[in-house]
Parts: C-alpha cells; sequence; structure tokens
C-alpha cells in the first residue's frame, strides 16, 4: 500500500470523516481547557518563583553589601597616609567602595545623632574620635580576610565589623537558595510532565483515529505533526498566560513600591550584575515565554516519540 502525505483522498477522508487534521483543536473543547489552564498554572507557579528567587537574592544582595568593615586610624598616622590607604583599598578587586571619615566628620555624625542632647553634644570634640575608613567588599565572605590583613598593623588603632550579621547573612542566603532552586526544579519537571500527559492522553484518545490513518497510508511525519502542534500550542498558551500574569505582579510590585523596589530600581542578578527594574519585568515576559517553547517543543517530542507506536 503506497503512503500518502497532505494531499488527495487522505485530506478528504480528514475532512469528511473528522479524523486529525489542522481542526484537531475544535474537537475534545473541555478536554483541551483543562489542558491548557493545567499547563497555565504550571507555568505561573514557575513565573512566581522565578519572581520570587530573584526579589529575595536582590533583598539578601542589597542588605549584604550595606554590611561594611571598619578601619579606625590612629591619631598620629597623617591625613595623606589615610589617603594613600584607601588609594591601595580601591584598587584591591575584593573591595567595592572605601569611603573616608575624617575626625571632623566623625563629630557631625555624631551631633547629628545625639541632636536631641545639646549637652552632651556641647561636651565632645573632635578629640575623641579617630578618622576611619569604611570599607564594601563584593564578597561578604570577603571581609574577614581584609580584617585578619589589617589586624595589627601599626597604624590601625582597632577593626570593628559585624561579622555575626555577615554569617548570618551568608547562612540564609545559601538556605533561600537551595529551597528555591529546589522548588524552581520542581514546578519545571512538573510543567514538563504535564505536556507529556496531556499528548499521551490525546494519543490514547484518538488511537482508533490513528490506526484508521496508517491503513489509508498516512505517513509517519503526518500523523505526528497535529500532536507536536497541541503540544506547543497548550504550552504556548501557558506561558503567555504566565507572562501576563507575572508582568501585572512584577508591574505591581514596582508601582506600590513594595519592599522599596521602585526606590531601589534596580535588580540584582547576580552580586555584580545589576538590570533596571521595568527592564527585569519584560525579562521575565521572555525567559517565561521561551520556557514554555522549549518545554512545549521537547515534552511533545518526548511524549510523541514514546507513545506513538507508528
Amino acid at each position: 500500500m503506497s503512503r500518502v502525505g497532505n494531499n488527495g483522498n487522505l485530506n478528504s477522508f480528514n475532512i469528511n470523516k473528522g479524523l486529525l487534521n489542522p481542526d484537531f483543536l475544535q474537537k475534545d473543547k473541555f478536554n483541551n481547557f483543562v489542558s491548557m489552564l493545567a499547563v497555565s498554572i504550571s507555568y505561573t507557579f514557575l513565573a512566581i518563583i522565578i519572581i520570587f528567587i530573584t526579589f529575595s537574592q536582590t533583598a539578601l544582595t542589597f542588605l549584604q553589601k550595606q554590611v561594611e568593615l571598619t578601619l579606625f586610624i590612629k591619631d598620629n598616622y597623617s591625613e595623606e597616609s589615610i589617603f594613600e590607604l584607601k588609594q591601595a583599598l580601591e584598587i584591591d578587586s575584593r573591595v567595592m567602595e572605601v569611603e573616608y571619615i575624617s575626625k571632623e566628620r566623625a563629630l557631625e555624625i555624631f551631633n547629628l545623632i545625639s541632636k536631641d542632647d545639646p549637652v552632651l553634644n556641647d561636651a565632645v570634640t573632635t578629640n575623641i574620635f579617630p578618622a576611619s575608613l569604611k570599607v564594601k567588599t563584593y564578597n561578604l565572605n570577603d571581609l574577614d580576610s581584609l580584617a585578619s590583613e589589617y589586624e595589627g598593623q601599626e597604624y590601625i588603632d582597632s577593626i570593628r565589623y559585624s561579622k555575626e550579621i555577615k554569617d548570618n547573612f551568608s547562612y540564609y542566603a545559601w538556605i533561600v537558595s537551595i529551597m528555591l532552586l529546589i522548588l524552581f526544579s520542581m514546578f519545571l519537571v512538573v510543567s514538563f510532565g504535564i505536556i507529556i500527559s496531556t499528548i499521551r492522553i490525546n494519543i490514547y484518545q484518538k488511537k482508533e483515529e490513528i490506526e484508521i490513518m496508517k491503513l489509508v497510508g498516512a505517513t509517519d511525519d503526518y500523523i505526528r505533526k497535529p500532536f507536536v502542534m497541541q503540544g506547543l500550542y497548550f504550552s504556548m498558551v501557558g506561558s503567555f498566560v504566565a507572562s501576563i500574569v507575572s508582568l501585572i505582579l512584577t508591574l505591581g510590585v514596582y508601582f506600590t513600591n513594595t519592599f522599596g523596589f521602585r526606590d531601589l530600581n534596580k535588580i540584582y542578578l547576580g552580586s555584580l550584575v545589576t538590570v533596571n527594574y521595568l527592564v527585569f519585568s519584560f525579562l521575565v515576559v521572555v525567559l517565561i515565554i521561551s520556557v514554555g517553547y522549549f518545554l512545549g517543543f521537547f515534552g511533545t517530542k518526548t511524549a510523541v516519540s514514546k507513545y506513538l507506536n507508528i
């Protein structure tokens, strides 16, 4: 028996008998709706997890960058020497920012803090405040090594930094990252599984139609194509719905200034990489649609190759 493609008697047979044809989405409307709803919900949770991961990392990274190491300089160390030390720290690859606090500036800060106590303000002079350098690093763990390097230097009066806070930030950042990565992986697998299950059910429901098409000479590619199209269609619709939800969510957070993200106006994609918040909102849309396409493509390919025996 000869094999035929998308022409001749086979097309006529499909239209008359209602077998697999370009109108397959008009059939089994309820099952199609349920499948698209399941995919949309799964992708929406995936989008929410991606957003939550990024927001969490942004908040943790921002807070981590506020932890600083303060080097208090002895009074007999000249201001010129302090600036040389500052320049040496600034060219250190571990150092993100160095701020010089002179004795006069330290007094100004003290007076601002204790402005409600004028008697105390009048009694304090610059003599009791040492000059200092406040150092921020890209990586919190580098604070320990910097503290060790400068501890005991002849020009250092004392070193202060919140080691306990630094250690807690590092610990919780690690815990949050692992938990969110596990959740992301779970929903990625669930989304992939839903696509495969949807195609498997449709293949099972059209088992008799597939057999008839094989008998009248349909090619393997012709039989596979509607299932691949259907899987991609469901996946892309689901990713589109999820991307709309993600856009509403991210823009809602921005315009309501929830968590202060509008004030920050940047999102950390890593300790060194940042993007504008609105750019991030649209990056999430692109990412979800891309994930939808690739999950739909590979999911349908997997299901068709595994369950469509032709």
